[in-house]
């Protein structure tokens, strides 16, 4: 694995505030996305990035995009890496978007008797 540079290394290895915003512009490739959580992750110099469809400009990323982003301390996931203002993902923003939750399985059908 590639090594970070003294900068990045200071800015990722920073714990002392909850949130550091400071940027920087950097390139990888999309390793993972679920289209229905809307989340996954960027490989980025041998490292994960969060990245969340949020961040994708109105697009979502595929697996094997390579993106450009700006690289932020994750608050969420104590101080890990998460990509933001992601450009190059050439996915359906809306592909996963539904109305539940998820969690039914799907498994009962039946016939509408009426309806008004």
């Amino acid at each position: 694995a590639q090594a970070l540079s003294p900068l990045k290394e200071a800015i990722l290895g920073f714990t002392g505030l909850a949130h550091l915003s400071f940027a920087m512009s950097c390139q990888g490739e999309v390793k993972s996305y679920n289209d229905g959580k809307g989340w996954g992750f960027i490989n980025y110099e041998g490292q994960d990035a969060f990245v969340h469809v949020k961040d994708c400009n109105g697009a979502a990323p595929n697996v094997g995009d390579v993106v450009t982003f700006d690289i932020d301390q994750d608050p969420v996931r104590g101080g890990q890496m998460k990509a933001i203002n992601v450009q190059g993902c050439t996915g359906d923003a809306n592909a996963g978007k539904g109305k539940g939750k998820g969690k039914g399985s799907g498994s009962c059908q039946g016939t509408v008797k009426s309806y008004n």
